[in-house]
């Protein structure tokens, strides 16, 4: 175990050492992508979210997207959101933080045998993410997000990439 530990940080200081200098979004820059999010709540569940980003500045930005979560156990769901992000660079390695903030809409559609049943409902989401430049423009991501609601919050976990243009 010590010498995976070992192995690991010596790899992970290494990695500094071939850090390239990418380009940074300026304001007025859009980028577009793709997240394959997972959900935990009362179910898990699978689904796939395409996004919209506008960099307002270089560090500030604001995100749309539509997420469709596939049928698990009788149930479909689909969002909208509408998050902000404020993006801290971690020095000159193309790796970027972020805390998230934003608001979404849920719909619930339930395909019951006796009758289908629609909810929705107007939460709050609250997370951060991490952002790595793999090129200039395309970037790979991976975020967690907590969504409050009056009767149903749900746990996010999101991996996703985009190209800024």
């Amino acid at each position: 175990m010590k010498k995976l530990l070992l192995a690991l940080c010596l790899t992970l200081m290494g990695t500094g050492a071939f850090a390239q200098r990418f380009e940074e979004p300026e304001g007025g820059d859009w980028a577009l992508g793709i997240n394959i999010p997972v959900t935990w709540g009362d179910k898990v569940h699978l689904g796939v979210q395409p996004k919209v980003q506008f960099y307002a500045t270089s560090q500030f930005r604001l995100e749309t997207s539509f997420g469709y979560y596939f049928k698990a156990k009788e149930r479909i769901d689909w969002e909208v959101n509408l998050n902000a992000h404020y993006l801290i660079p971690m020095k000159d390695s193309g790796l970027w933080i972020y805390p998230i903030l934003g608001v979404q809409f849920l719909h619930r559609h339930y395909t019951l045998d006796i009758d289908d049943a629609n909810q929705a409902r107007v939460g709050l989401n609250v997370g951060a993410g991490l952002q790595y430049d793999v090129e200039d423009n395309i970037y790979v991501n991976a975020e967690v997000k907590y969504t409050y609601t009056n009767d149903f919050d749900r746990g996010n976990v999101l991996i996703g990439m985009g190209y800024r243009f």
